[in-house]
């Protein structure tokens, strides 16, 4: 498969839907991505970070994307997504786009910042308890959708809408 940002939802998210698909070839081969690569948009307005695993296919990514191999013995790739998806790094990477129509955050600045590094094991606090958020913030939609269509079922009783 070819990753594009397209294939992301607004929050960063895969959303599993590839429309484009690339044949492996000898030219192809050295951009499959490897167990762990994080995906991060660098360009345009929208910046975010995705960790790929292999078990979702061969796949490589698109130009718009910096592919980051973290050192798996030092860092846990889902704890370097979670930390550029915060609005702290969020917010460093629209500093660092800045001053032109669309904004493209250099390799070289990317290289220079500071991540903060804990053991594996608070990292993978780090993860799990970014899973946990995600899953509830997922419920917590599902149960807004829910009450919205119990709103709409009051109307339609009390007032025929």
């Amino acid at each position: 498969m070819y990753l594009q940002a397209k294939n992301f939802n607004e929050l960063g998210d895969w959303n599993a839907q590839i429309d484009t698909w690339l044949d492996i070839n000898d030219k192809s081969q050295g951009h499959l991505l490897q167990d762990g690569d994080i995906l991060f948009v660098g360009k345009g307005m929208r910046n975010f970070a995705w960790t790929y695993y292999e078990e979702m296919g061969k796949a490589i990514a698109s130009s718009i994307f910096f592919v980051i191999r973290p050192d798996k013995r030092k860092i846990i790739p889902d704890y370097l997504t979670t930390l550029f998806n915060t609005p702290k790094y969020q917010g460093q990477f629209q500093t660092m786009g800045a001053g032109s129509s669309i904004p493209s955050i250099r390799k070289n600045e990317l290289e220079d910042l500071i991540i903060p590094l804990p053991s594996l094991a608070v990292q993978e606090s780090v993860v799990e308890i970014s899973k946990l958020h995600k899953e509830e913030l997922a419920l917590t939609g599902q149960i807004i959708a829910e009450k919205n269509k119990l709103f709409q079922a009051v109307l339609k009783n009390v007032i025929n809408i």
